[in-house]
């Protein structure tokens, strides 16, 4: 009955709007109690295990992290949805193919579907589903609160536990002190610095003061006592240990396997969509939602009237409405286009053939601030010049290899500057296009994924935890 709610009212965009702080309360109502009786469940079949704030918080020598770690076993914890977290998985295989055996633990997306996914890592990595009312803990204060990951987690004696992202990591952090095992904490984001939905604003906003001081709290902890922390870029792993102390994370960026082999062929985009060849297409391909501040890219068209801006992403039958709309307000609703998503192992794939791929986020945050995402380095290997909002680490990335222009993500007009410099400059075009494929070349998505692997062979009896970058 609540899927079919769910189902009719996110059918109608217009009344999903109106109706959404209601629904989304009662939601995490009924969620909440279903996980609340989930956990009491859980924790009558794990009563031989000690709670996880219990342990987490102990303080004794027994309770020591790394202290008896032995094995080549490696239990990872996750929230997000295995299908489209491409981190999750390159890691999982780099240590798999160092002859690591990875155990994923991570929440059901839906009820009782995990099995139809039909994900294949590799030989040597299992992924193993909890209920998913083990996510749930997600939409409450302080967001890290995961009793059923730990009871998962904790049942096996690993050589490391491996949190991916702040919210798995107190889990991780006490099964690692029971088992003795390692500690590896990987920040996909700075979860302090970002940002949570907001429901009496219907918004996304940063966290509240007493909110983000728990998180941070965390964080000093990771930081102090996890056997290594890893991070996605420098400005993370910089002002992380110039605020919050501790060792600096280990970063390893997101930089795709460009020899990955996608699931089917697909021609070059404009073919896809039936677009003249002679157009100058501008791709956006990720999510979509409030958050990505697309907005601006559409107005921008309205400057610059040689561009066609393709949209691919998920969620479109939310949010694809109010592009459109907002298309047509800017009298620009011919040359805005939306397209289904892809596969996540297919997004390079299909990307192929468009003149340029753009990314931006709004300045709500730090962590939007300091993002260098998935998407630029897929954009480079899809052989496209990228345009990206002017923040620290994805200017540097394309100044420094002259593989694209920047701009400012509020302004539609500096926008469709740096769009109508594409276009009317093919030799600049050729020039940046040129060099991305020497830059991947040079970034190696190989040697960046074996730096885990290098990582964790530095946790053997005898070698010093990880220090700082290892580019």
């Amino acid at each position: 009955m609540f899927k079919q709610i769910s189902s009719f009212i996110k059918r109608c965009p217009p009344l999903f709007r109106a109706l959404r702080p209601g629904v989304y309360f009662f939601f995490r109502v009924r969620n909440a109690l279903i996980a609340r009786f989930a956990i009491f469940r859980a924790w009558l079949a794990h009563a031989r295990f000690p709670r996880m704030q219990d342990v987490g918080e102990a303080t004794s020598q027994n309770r020591r992290i790394g202290r008896s770690a032995s094995g080549r076993e490696v239990v990872m914890l996750v929230v997000s949805d295995l299908r489209v977290d491409s981190r999750v998985e390159r890691e999982a295989r780099a240590l798999a193919a160092a002859g690591y055996d990875v155990t994923v633990i991570c929440p059901e997306p839906s009820k009782g579907v995990g099995i139809s996914f039909n994900l294949d890592w590799g030989p040597r990595v299992h992924i193993e589903y909890a209920d998913w009312t083990a996510a749930t803990f997600m939409n409450e204060q302080p967001g890290y609160l995961a009793d059923q990951l730990y009871w998962g987690a904790v049942k096996r004696k690993p050589f490391a536990f491996h949190a991916h992202d702040l919210s798995t990591a107190y889990a991780a952090m006490a099964a690692a002190k029971y088992r003795g095992a390692h500690l590896v904490v990987d920040f996909h984001e700075w979860f302090s610095e970002n940002v949570h939905w907001n429901t009496k604003q219907s918004a996304w906003a940063p966290y509240p003061a007493e909110w983000k001081r728990a998180l941070q709290e965390l964080e000093v902890r990771c930081l102090n006592e996890a056997s290594a922390t890893i991070t996605v870029c420098d400005s993370i792993a910089d002002t992380m240990e110039a605020e919050l102390g501790g060792r600096r994370p280990v970063v390893v960026r997101n930089i795709p396997d460009i020899a990955v082999t996608p699931s089917r062929e697909y021609p070059p985009l404009k073919r896809q969509l039936g677009l003249p060849d002679s157009t100058f297409v501008l791709l956006w391909q990720g999510g979509t939602g409030p958050t990505r501040l697309i907005e601006p890219i559409i107005e921008a068209l309205a400057y610059a009237p040689d561009c066609i801006f393709v949209i691919r992403g998920p969620s479109l039958d939310l949010f694809g409405p109010d592009y459109l709309a907002l298309a047509r307000r800017t009298g620009v609703e011919g040359r805005l286009v939306l397209a289904p998503p892809v596969p996540s192992k297919d997004v390079v794939a299909a990307a192929r053939g468009a003149d340029a791929g753009i990314w931006t986020l709004p300045a709500l945050c730090r962590n939007f601030t300091f993002a260098l995402p998935n998407k630029i380095f897929e954009y480079l290997a899809a052989d496209l010049p990228v345009l990206v909002a002017h923040y620290p680490e994805a200017k540097r990335l394309v100044m420094e290899n002259e593989v694209g222009l920047t701009f400012d993500p509020y302004d539609p007009r500096s926008i469709a500057e740096s769009i109508n410099r594409l276009v009317q400059d093919k030799q600049l075009r050729a020039t940046l296009t040129a060099s991305t494929r020497k830059t991947l070349a040079r970034l190696d998505a190989k040697s960046e994924w074996r730096k885990v692997v290098s990582l964790y062979d530095s946790l053997s009896p005898g070698k010093p935890p990880q220090r700082g970058s290892m580019q």
